[in-house]
Parts: C-alpha cells; structure tokens; sequence
C-alpha cells in the first residue's frame, strides 16, 4: 500500500497527504473556492473543463457559489477527476481564517450528505464504510488575505469539525478519511508538505486526528518550481472603498489588495477630496488630455494610488476594481503612470495609459441583488435605443451621433453577424411609451442605450411639477432612472449606456439622508450603474462624462464584434478602449466607459476562442527554454492541456527564440524539441530534433535521445511506405531505413546492455520489417526474431513485464495466423488475465489502454467478433481523457495498421479469417484516428 492510500481501519484517524502533479490525476473530488465576481481561471477553468462544463453551466444560471457558506456539488464516478466542490469565498478583502474555515465546513458538510444521498461510492474510499476522500486545493491562498499556514489549518480544523458532526448520525461511511492537499509546483508541495508537517506537530489535538504521509506523493503532470509571471487569465483583485468619517475627520481611501500566496495588503491614503473634487470636473470637461505632466489623469494618479501599487503599475496586470458606492466615483480608468523622468529618451514612442494596456473591471461591493435569469428560446434579442427625440424638450437638442452610434450597433447584430433578433428604437420612434413597452415586454440579451443622461438634474415634468431626477431622457419630461430600471422582468445579459454622465455614481441622485460625499453632497444608493447591477444584469457599461461621438461609436462597436467572436468582457472592454484610444489619444472617450461585470463573462450564442500562444520572449537563458520545451512534451501527455494547436504553437515560439538567441547549439535543447515534436505526432520533425543533439560535439543528451531516433525512424519509415504510392517510397527504403534503426538500437544494447525497452525497441524494428514486406517470407523471420526479443525482455523483469508480454503475444497470434497453425493457450491465458485486470490506479497510459491492447487481441484469436468493438472503443476513450499524447495514441493506430498490412501474407487456407481480421482492425482504426488524431 503506498503511502498515499486511505487506512481500511474503523479509528477515526484521517489521512493526509500532499500531492506534487496535475489536478486531473487527482483520487477524489477536488476542493476549490470562488471569489465574488472572480473570473474562471487555473485550476477552476481546469476543473470545469474536467467536468464538461457543468461548473460554467452552473454559474450561468446563477447557482454558483460566492459568498461565506455557499457551495455546490458536481459528482461524477465515471470522470477524472470525479466531481467537485466549490465554496464561496466572499470578497478577497474580507476572507478570514475564521470565514475561510467556516465555509470550508459547511461545503465538506453538504459533500458527504450529498454523497450519502446520492449512494456515490465512486465517491468513496475502496471500503464503502471506511468514508469518504477528497482532494484539495490550498483554499484561500491564490488571490486574498489568507497565508499558507493558516490555509492548511483552516483546512485541518474544518475536516475535524466535519467529522465530529458527522459522528452523530451514525452512519456507516458518513465521515472524511482522507484529504490529500494537489500543488502542481514543485517547490510549493515541499513548503505545503513542511507547513502541514509543522500544523500537526503544534496542535496535539489535530495530530491524534490526522496521520500525515511521510513525503509529498509525485504524480503525472506536476511541474518544477512555480512561475514568477502570474496567470494571465487571472485578475488582480484590488477592493477600493472610502471608510466612514465625521464631518470633521478628513476623508480617507481604503485599498486592500490581492495577489499570490502572500497575505494581502492592506494601505490606507488620504483621498484629498479639495484637491481630487476640482480634477474629477475637469476631467469630465475633457481638458488637459493629452498625457502632459499637468494632466488630471497624472495628477490623480499620484494623489489617489497607493505607492505599493505604483511601483507595479508597469506590469500590465489585468485588474478588477472591487467598489463601494463612493469611491466608484472616481475616474480609476483615467489614471495615468507615464510619469515624464521614467522616460529613458525624451523621443521614445509614447506608452499607452495603463487602462489601455491592461484590462480594468469594475465590481460594486453589494449585498442585494436580485437575478431574474429565464433560459430564452430561438435567436437572443438585443433593443437598441438612439436619441429619443419623439417629444423633444428644452435644453436636450438632437444628438446625431448617439443616432448613428444606434444605427451601427443594430446593422453589426442583425445584418452583418445575424446574432440577434433587433428592435431599433431611433428619434420619432423611439417615444418614452414605445421605449418602456419594449423593455418590459421581452427577455433583452443586451440593451443598447445612446441619448442624454442626467445626474441630479432639476426638470419640470408634463405635469407641470419641478423634481430633481438622475437617468435616461426620454422626452415629454420623462426621465428613466433606477426606480423604473428595477421593474425589469428580466436582467438582461448586457446594458450598455451611452450617455453623459450616467457613469457617475453621484452622491446627490436619490436618498438624501446617506453620508457625505465627494462634493459635500449626501451619498445616494442609486445611479443606473449601481441599479442595473443590483437587478442582475452580468455585465454594465456606463459613460461617466460626455463623450466624442466618433470613439463612442468605435468603442461600442469593437466591443460588441469581440464578444460575438466569442471573447470574454474583460478582453473585449480592454479592445474596446484600445480602438476609441487609438482613434483619438487625446481625447479621454476611452477612460470615460466605466464597465462592470464579471471579466469572463461570454456570450451564450458563442463559444470561447481557443487561446493563444504568449508571443512575448520569456527566456534568459537556455536552461529555462529548455525546461518550457520539456513542459509542452508532459502537457500533452494529460488530457486536461491537450490542446495540440496551442501546444505546437508553444513550441514554436519557444523554437524561434532559441534560434534568435543561439541557442540550437545545445544539445540538450535539441533532445527537448526531439521528445515535444515526437509526442506532438510529428515525426519528421522530431527526427530531425533527435539527430541534431546526437551529432553535437558536446554529448550532453541523454542515451534515452539515441533509443527514441531509432524508434521514430522505423516508425515514420513504415508511414512512408504505407504513403508509398504517392511519395513514391517502396519497401525496399522501409527495409533500409528500419534495418539502418535496428543496427544502431542493437549497438547501444551491446555497448551499454540490455534493458527491457532496449529490446522491446529491437522487437518495435522487427515487427516494421515484418509488416512492409507481408508476402515475403522474411516477414515470418521478423516476426518469430520479434518474439525472440520480446521473450529475452520478460526474461530480465523490470517494472512493467507485460509490456513485452503483450507484444510477444502479438508476435504468437501472427505467426500463427500466416501458417495456420493452432495458437498456444498459454497466449489466450495471458490475454485473458490482462483484459481482466482493474484499471491501475497511476496514470501511465499504456497500463491503462493495456485492457483494451489485450481485448483487441484475443478478438483477433476469435476470428474478429463484432461485439467486441464496443468496449474497446469505450477503454481507448476513457484512458485518453486522462492521460496520453498524440504519438502514444499513434501507437494504438500503428499497432492496427500493423495487423491489416500482416494479414496481407499467409496460407491460403486462413485467408478468409484474415480478410475478416483485417476489415475489422481497419474499422477500429478509423475509429482511433477520427476520433483523436485531427485536429
């Protein structure tokens, strides 16, 4: 029993372990948390992608936990890893370990109830009433305030709390046995190991209770030492929000800011509200934008950002605002680093503002909300609203531009991309009935708004009667603000506002009796911004100043094209900004959208782009490009990461940069692009890989480099004998290039000594030379000298014997099949006690196809019986869902291709079976390439 294995006793001891490898060979469901309106990066998106989406799917609907004490349960025995748990982790800002561990115990408690009234034994330990297991992440660590100690003993203390309610019901299984604690990085499962190691020895209590493996348990798909560059995907939460005061006491911002596995930080700064108050107006008047030293945005960097946070500005990390009402008053988008004495040269190409070269989110922190979610049928709906000029009123003239922003938003949803089913409500169409009757009457996926925008404006309505009133203008005295807004049957998806100053979360709009604000003013509860929020709807944007005409439109039309391309709301803003910067830097249009929601929130009607490749260079030196070229070969080998486009564009750049630095001359690097190219499935290449490291003067590769150039040069020589009659390759090349393979293979041997892969390699050779020559008796000679190695390979054991077992098998049936005489049982038996074998529990996928390799055997022996198709299909699919590359999977391909060209050859009284044999190794072949070797 490894070290890792759940004790089969009734103690109540709990194992626990630490694990260094790749979620997706994790044993039991895995632990996570969710942040409120965090986005689905790292192991989350992993883990969701593991479960078929049933994670998004959840959160779509809003059933995804976020908040202190939510959770939700996936299981699934029949995937890997086999379910998950999610709890709520609150606002980053505001995570404790008393709330962390809380949370953790409600989410461990609702898992096992649920598994106990699901009856999930897949769930379970081997014993069904030893208990349950579950594999954890370090909740709490990533992006907020909790250090690594205290993550692993809120973990520790919540499992014991768990299991001590538990303990009252009495129910066989109902209890956690084991916890094992998955780190995909090297380094950090040696601290966790240390920090749990160290948590038990100084708590007497916890130590009776857990039992801690004495090393960390390596697995499949772990890697070395964790990045210093974060995830790319992952948004940097900074929680910004203005603490009461007296009105005698200077206001103050409170910033706490997340990030890595450090505790977060917390600064507080003066808000300066009599020097920031005059430069907020100026920058709404559009004045002093031109990125000078005595610009607002400059000014208001220096004055509003806290210093920790500007000595990493020029970072360019994604970051997501997490807002109270007050301090989301501030134009946080137009704050500008370009500080002039940073500049190397006076002349150097100017930067872009930070919010132009990194995403910016914004996020209100609430506590009520109210999602009215449907599941819509036939084409989503969009309304487009432009310059209601039905019933004009004094002071609001035309607005052409919102008119022919309209217009172009309707023409790119309903003609050029047919995404939406529009209804386009422009000047005398658009009256203050039409406009309330179309929103109440349908489920909106977007609503699409471009008029004049109020804030604390004294109208006088149709009646007569002078209010003060903050939202859209409709006309005839009627203004839309968040009183109307909040009857929305539906919360549309998006609700873009383009209007002047509807962005501004003004402290005066609606309840005079909050706190003061910026201006002195009482703080409101409601603009349209924070009301469209509290209604549900995912994703807000809102202009906080008036805008120019022309970037508002490019704005509003490049953001709409990347979200149809399928981009997430982070990515797609960020794009939006760029155009309306790009057309016009000295204009601030592009600071003035202030855009709240989730940051990978995606369209229902798309789905998400493949991602791409990280073009920047990234290497300092050859050891690190050496290890990244070693990283994509493990990558596709987990079925999780194999994304075989993104992993060759990988490597390509990491190619193209070490040839860029000089780098090909290592023999090293060769031998790394040999083994990636190779498991890619491109032989040529990884041939050419292969013989570069090996000719090097410097004989640093591995002996390993010199077995695998002659294993892919047999193997790509029966490829191009099988593509004989359109490259014109015969078997008389085949026959030169495998015998040329087997020399070298036969050298090392005799140089260096047997080993079972050596001479399972000798047989790989003999059983190609075998196979392009089906009709010539030297294809008997190869096949009887294939079993001959595969014999000697048993002979001298290693850890996995049936690998040479099975192809010697393979070698008896054939000889057997050409001559016609009777297969030894010996090989039946053998065939039958591996077909028979359980799955094994580590990840290698020839262990796990080994069931499948045996089935497909003995139905050869059989004469090729159609029933056993279907459970072969099913153990291939299974075992590469997990783990496997495309040159491992090849190998299954080839191994078919061996069995149909063999056949070919042999008595004339057995041609009929092996006519049949072939015909149906050919179909179980199209079926291994079709279904995982394109593309």
């Amino acid at each position: 029993m490894s070290d890792t294995q759940p004790r089969e006793t009734q103690n109540d001891t709990v194992d626990v372990c630490v694990v260094h490898g790749h979620l997706a060979f994790a044993r039991y469901p895995v632990l996570v948390g969710h942040y409120i309106g965090d986005a689905f990066a790292g192991t989350e998106a992993r883990l969701d992608k593991a479960l078929d989406g049933r994670l998004s799917e959840r959160r779509k609907l809003g059933l995804y936990p976020d908040r202190i004490g939510t959770s939700t349960i996936v299981a699934d025995p029949n995937r890997q890893p086999s379910g998950a748990v999610v709890v709520g982790l609150g606002q980053p800002a505001d995570l404790s370990v008393g709330a962390l561990r809380e949370t953790l115990r409600r989410g461990m408690l609702s898992f096992v109830i649920e598994s106990l009234d699901e009856g999930s034994v897949g769930l379970r330990s081997k014993d069904m009433n030893s208990g349950m297991g579950l594999t954890a992440l370090l909740v709490g660590a990533g992006a907020a305030a909790v250090d690594r100690t205290s993550c692993v003993q809120a973990l520790l203390q919540a499992t014991s709390q768990v299991n001590a309610i538990l303990k009252g019901l009495q129910k066989p299984g109902a209890r956690l046995c084991a916890i094992e604690i998955v780190e995909l990085y090297e380094d950090r499962a040696y601290e966790t190991w240390r920090v749990v190691k160290k948590s038990l020895e100084g708590d007497l209590a916890l130590e009776r209770i857990f039992g801690l493996s004495p090393r960390f348990d390596p697995r499949k798909g772990g890697r070395g030492n964790a990045p210093i560059v974060p995830d790319p995907n992952w948004w940097q939460p900074i929680q910004i929000t203005v603490p009461p005061a007296g009105e005698a006491d200077e206001r103050s911002l409170s910033f706490t800011v997340g990030g890595g596995f450090a505790r977060t930080e917390a600064r507080t700064i003066a808000a300066n509200l009599d020097i920031v108050a005059p430069l907020i107006r100026r920058t709404a008047q559009n004045v002093d934008t031109d990125g000078a030293p005595i610009s607002p945005g400059r000014i208001l960097f220096e004055l509003l950002w806290p210093e920790s946070l500007k000595q990493r500005s020029t970072d360019e990390q994604n970051r997501r605002l997490i807002l109270d009402e007050q301090s989301a008053a501030f134009p946080w988008e137009l704050l500008d680093d370009r500080r002039p004495w940073m500049s190397a040269e006076e002349n150097m190409p100017q930067l872009a503002p930070p919010a132009v070269r990194a995403g910016i989110v914004r996020q209100l922190l609430q506590t009520r909300y109210s999602e009215k979610i449907v599941v819509s049928h036939g084409k989503p709906k969009a309304l487009v609203i432009g310059d209601p000029g039905a019933e004009p009123m004094k002071g609001f003239g035309a607005l052409p531009g919102a008119e022919a922003e309209a217009k172009a938003v309707n023409e790119l949803l309903q003609t050029n991309r047919q995404s939406h089913d529009v209804t386009l409500l422009v000047k005398a169409a658009a009256t203050p009935n039409q406009i309330f009757k179309q929103l109440m009457s349908q489920a909106w996926e977007i609503v699409h708004i471009s008029a004049h925008g109020v804030v604390d404006y004294d109208m006088i309505g149709a009646n007569g009667v002078s209010r003060r009133v903050t939202g859209v203008v409709l006309g005839g005295g009627i203004v839309m603000g968040p009183s109307a807004l909040s009857k929305l049957p539906v919360s549309p998806a998006i609700f873009f506002l383009n209007c002047c100053n509807l962005g501004r979360i003004d402290p005066t709009a609606e309840d005079k009796a909050r706190q003061e604000g910026i201006e002195g003013r009482a703080q409101l509860a409601a603009s349209l911004a924070v009301q469209l929020i509290r209604l549900g709807v995912r994703c807000v944007i809102a202009a906080g100043w008036e805008i120019d005409d022309d970037c508002a439109k490019a704005f509003a039309l490049r953001f709409y094209s990347e979200m149809l391309d399928g981009a997430n709301f982070g990515k797609a803003t960020l794009q939006a900004r760029k155009t309306a910067y790009e057309m016009n830097p000295d204009n601030n249009t592009w600071g003035a959208f202030q855009c709240y929601g989730d940051p990978d929130y995606r369209l229902h009607i798309v789905a998400a782009p493949p991602p791409a490749a990280d073009e920047a260079e990234q290497f300092v030196g050859v050891s690190e490009a050496i290890a990244a070229a070693e990283q994509v070969s493990k990558d596709l080998n987990v079925g999780l990461e194999r994304d075989r486009k993104l992993q060759q564009a990988r490597l390509v750049r990491i190619e193209d940069e070490a040839e860029r630095k000089g780098w090909l001359k290592s023999a090293r690097l060769c031998e790394a692009f040999g083994e990636a190219w190779a498991e890619l499935g491109v032989l040529p290449k990884a041939v050419e890989c292969y013989s570069a490291a090996v000719n090097k003067s410097e004989a640093t590769f591995k002996l390993r480099a010199v077995e695998q150039l002659a294993n892919l040069r047999s193997r790509q020589a029966v490829n191009e004998y099988r593509g004989g009659n359109v490259n014109g390759k015969g078997s008389a090349d085949a026959i030169a290039a495998i015998e040329d393979a087997l020399r070298r293979v036969v050298a090392l041997t005799e140089a260096v000594g047997p080993t079972p892969e050596r001479l399972a390699l000798q047989a790989g050779c003999w059983k190609r030379l075998a196979q392009v020559q089906p009709s010539d008796p030297a294809a008997d000679i190869a096949l009887s000298r294939m079993k001959e190695c595969c014999d000697r390979a048993i002979e001298l054991g290693g850890d996995d014997p049936d690998y040479p077992r099975l192809i010697a098998c393979s070698a008896a049936i054939c000889i057997a099949l050409r001559k016609g005489t009777v297969i030894d049982p010996a090989v039946g038996e053998a065939l039958h006690r591996m077909t028979e074998q359980q799955a094994p529990e580590e990840a290698d996928f020839w262990k796990l196809i080994r069931s499948a390799d045996a089935r497909t055997n003995a139905a050869i022996i059989n004469g090729a019986a159609a029933e056993d198709m279907g459970a072969i299909k099913i153990a291939y699919t299974r075992a590469w869902g997990l783990i496997g590359s495309p040159v491992k999977m090849r190998s299954v391909a080839e191994q078919l291709e061996f069995f149909e060209d063999i056949c070919v050859g042999g008595a004339d009284e057995t041609s009929a079976t092996r006519q049949r044999i072939r015909a149906w190794v050919a179909e179980l072949g199209h079926f291994i390439k079709s279904e995982f070797l394109t593309d």
